[in-house]
């Protein structure tokens, strides 16, 4: 990969994406907050300010009211950060509760069947025969009895396939984020697992556990699911990454670990566009729970 071309792609395409979310902004008619934290000095055009009272970075009530649930029970190991959800309208954490939340909602509302319907046409290949549970940044308390990472899953999906098998899918959303080279802190409890799973190609496991490949942030979503698969005894999991048709590394990305795994096991990882995802939802949905999702393509995907 060429690292100067790359990063100036990813520049231009943060720029189109910081326009749409200031032309969301004008919108809603919100003033510019500072930012990136709510420490900074500078006004930012993608951020609002006084947002965890407006709920202006949410598609409706049911996301903010949940958002602020999230942060006022935030468990030991959360990072889940209250100024840059609620006031960062760039940042890919409230997108993603934008996303699923409307969907969470339908299944407490028990539209399990609804639900599983959208699921299974957009993931035919998983077998998906009903939706039980959608959770946002999930991540286990005990972090210490997994992988001893705060790495959470942006969304995790589970569900039964036709067998009865308890499955799942462990989500990453990125809107302009980049799943860089920064490595894991606690490399031991990602090597016993790299050994324990015997997915990954001779010459690639050697290298990751000899620290000649980083543990980088894809492998670590990766892993984590593995993890969480064995754990709570799952029968099957998939990792996914949900990002704009147009971003610019995440092919790249998704490709560097799958490329890395033995034939039989690459089907655990992929990808799937923004735009494709929320296009098979609104064609899916029950008319009167479309709203949400037509509304996150208008801010999200319409001028980038």
């Amino acid at each position: 990969m060429n690292l100067h071309k790359t990063h100036n792609s990813i520049s231009s395409f943060t720029a189109k994406c910081r326009l749409q979310q200031s032309r969301f902004r004008e919108s809603i008619n919100e003033p510019m907050g500072v930012g990136p934290w709510k420490t900074s000095k500078n006004l930012q055009i993608s951020m609002i300010k006084d947002g965890e009272v407006t709920g202006k970075n949410f598609v409706d009530r049911y996301t903010f009211d949940y958002a602020k649930m999230r942060v006022r029970k935030k468990l030991k190991n959360e990072t889940i950060d209250e100024y840059r959800l609620f006031n960062n309208l760039l940042s890919s954490q409230p997108m993603a509760f934008n996303l699923f939340c409307p969907l969470r909602h339908m299944l407490e509302e028990r539209m399990n069947d609804a639900v599983t319907l959208i699921f299974s046409t957009i993931f035919p290949q998983f077998d998906i025969a009903y939706v039980t549970e959608i959770e946002l940044e999930y991540l286990h308390e005990d972090i210490e009895n997994y992988l001893n990472d705060k790495t959470a899953m942006d969304a995790i999906v589970r569900f039964f396939d036709s067998q009865n098998n308890s499955c799942f899918i462990a989500i990453e959303t990125k809107y302009t984020d980049v799943l860089g080279s920064n490595s894991a802190r606690n490399k031991e409890s990602q090597k016993k697992l790299i050994r324990q799973l015997k997915y990954f190609k001779p010459e690639a496991e050697l290298a990751l556990i000899n620290d000649e490949k980083e543990i980088s942030q894809i492998y670590r979503n990766f892993l984590l699911s593995e993890c969480y698969r064995i754990k709570e005894n799952a029968y099957e999991c998939y990792s996914l990454v949900l990002s704009p048709a147009n971003h610019p590394t995440t092919d790249a990305e998704v490709h560097s670990l799958q490329d890395e795994l033995l034939p039989e096991y690459q089907y655990k990882i992929g990808s799937i566009t923004l735009e494709q995802f929320v296009e098979t939802v609104i064609e899916q949905c029950p008319k009167a729970n479309v709203e949400p999702f037509l509304w996150f393509g208008k801010r999200y995907l319409e001028n980038i």
